[in-house]
This record gives C-alpha cells, structure tokens and sequence, in this order.
C-alpha cells in the first residue's frame, strides 16, 4: 500500500522517471540514490523517502536496478498509456505550446486544439485544424481526451474550465493569469509565470 505523497514529491517522481528513461540502454544495471539525487539536484535521501512512499525499493550494496525502477515509476506516474489532451486558447502562448515537442516525447498527444477567435478557427497549426470551441463537448467524447490545457484571458478562464468540465474532461493545466474554481473530483494544476520570476527576484534580493 502506497503512502499519501505531496504535490512536490509526485514532481519529483517524474525528474527521476525523465532521468532514467534519458539514461536508457545504459550498461549499468543498477543506479544509487547518490547518482540519481546528482542527477535531479536533490538529496540521496529525498529519494530514498519518496520511492518508499510506494514498496522497498533497492539492493543495499547496489542501489536500483535501473530497468526496474524506471518500470515502476512509470506505473506510478500512469506513463504506461499515451494521454490525449486538448488544447483551449491558440494565442502567442497556445501557438507555443502546440509547437513544444516535449508533450510528445513524454506519451502525451494534443489532438486538438480550440478557440473562439473567428479569424483563427479553420486555420491549421503543427497538424491541427484550430476548432470552433463550441464543438468541445463532441471532439473530446470522440478522441476521449481527459486532459486539457488552457491558456485563455483571466475573464475567460471559469468559463471554458466548466465548459471542459462538463465535457468529461478530469485533469486541467491551467496557464491562464487566474485562479479557478473545480469540483474536488478535478484534478487541477496552475502554472503561474509571473510567480515564478517574484521568487527569482526574491531570492536575488536576498542572495
């Protein structure tokens, strides 16, 4: 049985997961937790609790077996599937964001994207014809995505959270430069640019 572990800690679980499959087809067999906290920029003992949050992992002497571990994170972290997301807003950052070849090369495919802007709807981006966001409800039912991504104006963001809500959708990344509220059953993350540079500045003030 698995131990509850904390928003940071399933990031972590992917940086070891991202390091592993990078090393793949490695000649050693066997990794220490001292190798992979170097690699992630954590401590070997920051990896040893999070990977006993799920089972005794390791050989004392030896470390992971490599193969292993990565086969096992992968379980965890639900990477044994391809994703389908959707896509909700093709601005500057939605444009970005389709382009990225990152999502792919970690088993998660945009297979559509959506917008209410007329002059784009019709228009075709990295593959993908950009939708008329009211065919959300029947483009998700047929691709069966239940995961989307937002990347909207603040005052529109409620809206087209609710509106993939009731589509099915159960996991939403949102970018847009506002919180939104999601039933407890959602799985809802933000990503928050201008947080990011507050705590750079904060720590170059405080070096």
């Amino acid at each position: 049985m698995s131990r509850k572990i904390s928003s940071t800690g399933i990031e972590r679980l992917a940086l070891y997961y991202r390091y592993l499959t990078s090393v793949n087809g490695s000649e050693e067999a066997f990794i220490s937790s001292e190798k992979l906290a170097k690699a992630v920029e954590h401590t070997a003992a920051q990896v040893r609790r999070d990977l006993s949050c799920f089972g005794t992992f390791g050989t004392p002497g030896r470390g992971y077996n490599r193969a292993a571990l990565e086969a096992k994170l992968s379980g965890i972290l639900g990477k044994e599937k391809c994703r389908n997301v959707v896509l909700v807003g093709v601005g500057n950052l939605g444009s970005a964001l389709l382009a990225y070849k990152g999502f792919q090369s970690q088993c998660y495919t945009i297979v559509a994207a959506f917008d209410n802007d007329t002059r784009k709807i019709g228009k075709h981006l990295k593959g993908l014809e950009i939708q008329d966001i009211r065919k959300l409800s029947a483009v998700v039912s047929q691709t069966r995505a239940k995961m989307a991504i937002i990347s909207v104006p603040a005052d529109a963001a409620q809206g087209v959270v609710d509106a993939l809500i009731l589509a099915g959708i159960q996991g939403i990344l949102n970018f847009a430069p506002t919180r939104v509220v999601v039933p407890e059953d959602i799985m809802l993350q933000h990503v928050d640019f201008s947080i990011k540079l507050d705590r750079l500045c904060y720590e170059l003030e405080h070096a």
